[in-house]
């Protein structure tokens, strides 16, 4: 930890005069049914997030995490890409190769419909880690109910591209986070903060966070869901937004 924080302000003090291509690749997030506990469920990613200079990054799945790592090799400053747990200790397969992804740009997954937007019953939902497979999950059930949503993954958490969100924001005038960090101090909080502050005008609802408890993540699975916020969580979560803001019929 000494070490990561003492790159990023190094690099962030001299303004980028001295070079610290620092490349961490790592595992993030608590894996749904791992049984992982508390010493292996932390959100390091969010621990990370106030140390100057670093550049913290995400990825759901193999071929973006190539793609990010590639640009992280070849960026000047310290990097830190977080994946899933299970993405980690399961994946096979293939990818193409010789693709670098911008360090700075989200990725939208899933756009609402136009009939879904111009009903009012439509959220954006930002999530990252295991909560893109989590909501992705619950994409078909979301749209059964006459509702949909924008899906954008945040794979660049630091810095985050607010001006994706805001465009999504844009058509759905209501935000849901799935947020795999803490209630205090967490990445959902940050982001939170930031839409409140520079996207306010475009909400017709408050932020909405689903994040984990200030609690240690426990080892039974069947308690962990109680601690960490899941699919069927995001699913409560939009059906309430619409009714209590949206509409009720398409």
């Amino acid at each position: 930890m000494a070490e990561i924080s003492s790159a990023g302000n190094t690099y962030a003090t001299t303004g980028g005069q001295f070079d610290m291509p620092l490349t961490i690749v790592g595992a993030g997030g608590t894996a749904p049914g791992q049984a992982l506990g508390a010493e292996h469920s932390q959100p390091f990613h969010a621990y990370v997030m106030g140390i100057p200079g670093l550049k913290i990054l995400t990825a759901a799945y193999p071929d973006v995490a190539y793609g990010l790592t590639k640009s992280i090799i070849r960026d000047n400053g310290p990097c830190i890409l977080f994946c899933p747990v299970k993405m980690m200790k399961a994946t096979t397969g293939t990818i193409d190769i010789g693709e670098c992804l911008p360090l700075n740009k989200c990725r939208f997954l899933h756009e609402a419909s136009a009939q879904a937007v111009a009903a009012g019953r439509a959220v954006t939902v930002l999530t990252y880690l295991h909560g893109v497979r989590e909501v992705k999950n619950q994409l078909f059930e979301i749209q059964e109910l006459n509702m949909d949503i924008d899906l954008i993954e945040l794979t660049c958490l630091k810095p985050l591209d607010i001006d994706t969100i805001q465009q999504s924001l844009l058509r759905t005038h209501k935000v849901a986070i799935l947020d795999e960090s803490t209630y205090s101090g967490g990445v959902g909080a940050t982001v939170s903060a930031i839409i409140s502050e520079q996207c306010f005008d475009e909400l017709d609802a408050p932020v909405v966070r689903l994040c984990m408890d200030d609690a240690p993540v426990p080892y039974a699975s069947n308690m962990e869901s109680a601690v960490v916020k899941r699919g069927s969580d995001i699913l409560e979560a939009v059906k309430s937004m619409i009714h209590i803001h949206g509409r009720t019929e398409l």
